[in-house]
């Protein structure tokens, strides 16, 4: 009888795995794919370039219908992704075509000419090859942006919850739990609003009104510069650093050391030790690079943290500084939505640019770029976790599918660019005999990229379990 439930409990286990990591995977790159075609699509039709086909999924049709344009509009077998036939897409010194209803080879006619690729400008050309990458960054923006607008930003409540010991907050008196009321007479809300007015104005003292076990207290402060060497070995410089924090959560995995107790490697140590020190202060080390270390004060409230009493918990992984069900979050107007997704999709361009600089260093535990098992491991996670968590993944899959089509190589829309610059500045285009043989070289190069990027995955499976 014991062995019912634990049979039934694994079929479930399979199914929920099958769902999240396979359906759900498919059905997010299938939307992001059909919505890069579509920007193809739109762009051609205004340019006035006749679309034969558009095909939702690849393989045989199961159902379609043919519009009073001429565009045949499918769904086929294979729901991974999507294409769209351009019409005309030949030598216009040559413009042959495969007629599929005569079976034979035959010319086009003044009238396909005139709504053919081939004879449209190279802007235009461009336009229609550029699109389907543009309407990818559109959607990202537009996805952030929305759940900027619906949901929110998270506000952060302008408490100090961790202070590293040696840094300016420290050595100018602030302590933990430290609520900041005003900053330079202006009155603050957010904890992100001292990061940006310090940051933008570092070398100068500012004055802190801080309120303290219900007293007013007015500190004065000069935030520093610090020079570090991340993990990767890169070198930067942080201007406006502080030393006092405001976050909401922290992995054990990221702890090396509680009062001076050694937990690197070691999260299972490391939870212990906090739990046995709920509502104390208690010093927490950070490794930054193997000689660059932070130690933080910090209180752990044993209220917000009765999930460790329970493995199955999917925040088992972390200890919470604060009541994590209760965040506030403000809704930003169109505008300030907009303008916030670009800054953050601008950064995490930036900072992935980075890691891959960086990759022949051999310090990434995990290559930025993944496969199809590493996309779905983030996929079934953020199905799990909520909407907020898919939309977001949503938004980091069209920035990657726009990003990887615009890469210089034959075969993806930056290698076509590449072409239809080169006949913008010669005023010859590529001969179809270099075209064909570029795609070769790149389909064999793609190939095994992929490849690469999904045996990474495989070990890092392994490794770690990024179903949660």
């Amino acid at each position: 009888m014991n062995a019912q439930p634990a049979e039934a409990l694994t079929l479930l286990e399979i199914g929920d795995l099958v769902f999240r990591f396979g359906l759900a995977t498919i059905f997010s790159i299938a939307i992001i794919i059909i919505i890069h075609e579509f920007g193809h699509y739109l762009a051609a039709r205004y340019i006035g370039v006749k679309i034969t086909k558009f095909s939702i999924g690849f393989g045989k049709e199961i159902y379609g219908w043919t519009d009073k344009l001429g565009t045949r509009w499918s769904l086929s077998r294979i729901p991974i992704g999507g294409y769209v036939s351009i019409f005309g897409d030949v030598d216009p010194g040559n413009p042959v075509i495969w007629d599929t209803k005569q079976d034979r080879e035959r010319t086009l006619t003044k009238e396909e000419l005139d709504v053919a690729f081939c004879t449209k400008k190279v802007w235009q050309r461009m336009l229609i090859v550029a699109a389907g990458p543009g309407i990818n960054v559109f959607l990202a923006l537009t996805l952030m942006a929305s759940m900027f607008m619906i949901k929110g930003v998270q506000i952060n409540p302008p408490i100090i919850r961790g202070l590293a010991i040696g840094t300016a907050a420290y050595d100018a008196g602030f302590s933990l739990g430290d609520r900041i009321l005003e900053m330079d007479g202006k009155e603050i809300d957010d904890f992100m609003d001292v990061y940006k007015i310090t940051v933008k104005d570092w070398v100068n003292p500012h004055e802190y009104k801080v309120l303290r076990d219900g007293k007013v207290v007015m500190i004065t402060m000069t935030a520093r510069e610090v020079n570090h060497t991340d993990t990767y070995g890169r070198k930067w410089t942080e201007r406006g650093r502080t030393g006092m924090v405001n976050g909401i959560a922290t992995k054990f995995d990221e702890i090396i050391a509680i009062d001076d107790v050694d937990t690197k490697d070691a999260p299972d140590q490391a939870r212990q030790l906090i739990v046995e020190n709920f509502d104390k202060v208690i010093k927490v080390e950070y490794e930054l690079t193997d000689e660059d270390r932070d130690v933080f004060l910090a209180v752990f409230p044993s209220g917000v943290n009765t999930h460790l009493a329970n493995p199955e918990s999917r925040f088992y992984d972390r200890v919470f500084l604060t009541d994590h069900e209760k965040v506030e979050y403000k809704r930003l107007d169109p505008f300030s939505a907009y303008w916030r997704s670009g800054k953050q999709i601008y950064n995490g361009i930036i900072a992935t640019a980075g890691l891959i600089a960086v990759l022949h260093k051999g310090k990434i535990k995990q290559p930025p770029v993944g496969g199809i098992i590493r996309v779905g491991g983030f996929v079934g996670s953020a199905v799990k976790e909520g909407w907020r968590d898919y939309v977001r993944i949503l938004t980091i899959l069209s920035m990657g599918i726009a990003l990887m089509n615009i890469l210089p190589i034959p075969l993806l829309d930056g290698g076509f660019m590449v072409f239809l610059i080169y006949e913008g500045l010669t005023g010859n285009r590529v001969s179809p005999r270099v075209q064909n043989l570029s795609f070769v070289i790149a389909l064999v190069f793609l190939a095994g990229i992929m490849i690469i990027a999904n045996l990474f995955d495989l070990i890092y499976l392994v490794t770690t379990d990024f179903r949660s």
